[in-house]
């Protein structure tokens, strides 16, 4: 469950949001800590999210939005939090859909709204945790420090604090090479004493993520002395709870927290919830969740493929690109590994469902898949000769 430890406004166009969340230890894990502390230990999950308004459409009429800015977590692997899909989120809609219109490379999935703090590591939907990225950042973004992260976490069983801030544009109502380009500062720092949040030791990870919306293809990521950081596998690694992936997966406790946000950081509409309405449960909604995906996949099977791409599809896509350099080596490898299980599990359950009882849409789906994997197979070796 999530608790709310407050909200406040730091200023009319940033917000600071603390989330808390605590449970208990289970039997095991009190007497591991007893025996190796001399006491029990409360383990805690703490998530910070600080926004910043965001300006964009035709400068004589500019809409505005909050978008995120820094995101800090102190991440304890026995008190994992359930995060939420890009998709939960409605009200950067009309952000990205201008920001596809002025920057034609940046049209369909090859930019999207990208979390500070992963969806699978706990990371909301709500306005203060999304970015505008580019498809290739974002992509690069889960290889580096989340993927490191995520060994931390649920390979290793080590708490960590996790930093990322943006810096980028906040003003999109002109395209230009400026505010085309954003960077995603990450750090990654042992977490020492999860009962006290101050206990942080020395950094031991950094990455600085470049995202630029004309050329949204790059894949970098530099050190904190400039060294190009390579890519880190979380393949077989799995969150404790999947991620919601739509306003109807949503608890009736994740549902309240959300309307409990302040105006800046409502994420369905400025007045009154009306797409949270619409969509949080009954048949209408999931009816039009489906609708909308076959349309998709009738219309472009591998854009629909590469806007619902989720953490496990990609890691295994990137394994098998890194791990055979002859194209047929690597996708024997991808079918092999489970690729169409892994991309329908990441699926809202109604979409997933409905695709397994419809031949002729699961071809499609199949083909959107091989047709995104041998599109990706060519960028990085492109990128490589």
């Amino acid at each position: 469950m999530l608790q709310r430890a407050g909200a406040q406004s730091k200023s009319a166009s940033k917000g600071r949001y603390l989330e808390d969340n605590r449970a208990t230890s289970s039997a095991g894990n009190t007497l591991l800590q007893a025996a190796a502390n001399q006491q029990p230990m409360q383990r805690k999950t703490v998530i910070e999210n600080i926004g910043q308004s965001c300006t964009y459409g035709p400068a004589n009429n500019a809409q505005t939005v909050t978008v995120g800015h820094t995101m800090n977590a102190w991440l304890d692997p026995a008190d994992p939090v359930r995060g939420q899909s890009a998709s939960v989120n409605a009200s950067q809609d009309g952000l990205m859909a201008w920001i596809k219109s002025v920057y034609p490379q940046a049209k369909g999935p090859m930019s999207v709204k990208g979390h500070l703090l992963n969806d699978n590591l706990g990371g909301t939907a709500l306005d203060n945790n999304l970015y505008p990225i580019s498809k290739g950042a974002n992509g690069k973004h889960l290889s580096t420090s989340e993927n490191y992260v995520k060994n931390a976490l649920w390979k290793h069983n080590t708490a960590v604090k996790y930093s990322v801030s943006v810096s980028g544009s906040t003003n999109y109502t002109s395209a230009n090479a400026s505010n085309a380009k954003a960077t995603f500062h990450a750090t990654v720092s042992p977490w020492n004493d999860v009962t006290d949040t101050s206990k942080v030791g020395a950094t031991a990870y950094t990455a600085n993520i470049t995202s630029d919306l004309g050329s949204p293809k790059i894949r970098e990521a530099t050190d904190g002395q400039g060294a190009a950081v390579g890519n880190t596998s979380a393949y077989g690694l799995k969150p404790n709870q999947e991620p919601a992936k739509s306003v109807g997966d949503l608890s009736n406790d994740e549902k309240q927290h959300r309307k409990d946000q302040p105006i800046g950081l409502q994420i369905d509409s400025q007045s009154g919830y009306k797409a949270l309405d619409a969509t949080s449960s009954g048949d209408d909604s999931e009816s039009e969740v489906w609708s909308n995906a076959r349309d998709k996949l009738t219309n472009n099977p591998v854009e629909f493929v590469a806007e619902h791409m989720d953490d496990a599809t990609r890691t295994l896509v990137d394994s098998a690109i890194d791990t055979y350099p002859d194209f047929e080596d690597a996708q024997h490898a991808a079918m092999y590994g489970g690729i169409d299980e892994f991309f329908l599990s990441g699926l809202p359950q109604i979409v997933s469902y409905e695709i397994e009882y419809d031949e002729t849409i699961k071809d499609l789906l199949f083909d959107g898949l091989i047709e995104f994997f041998k599109q990706e197979y060519e960028e990085r070796h492109k990128k490589d000769t």
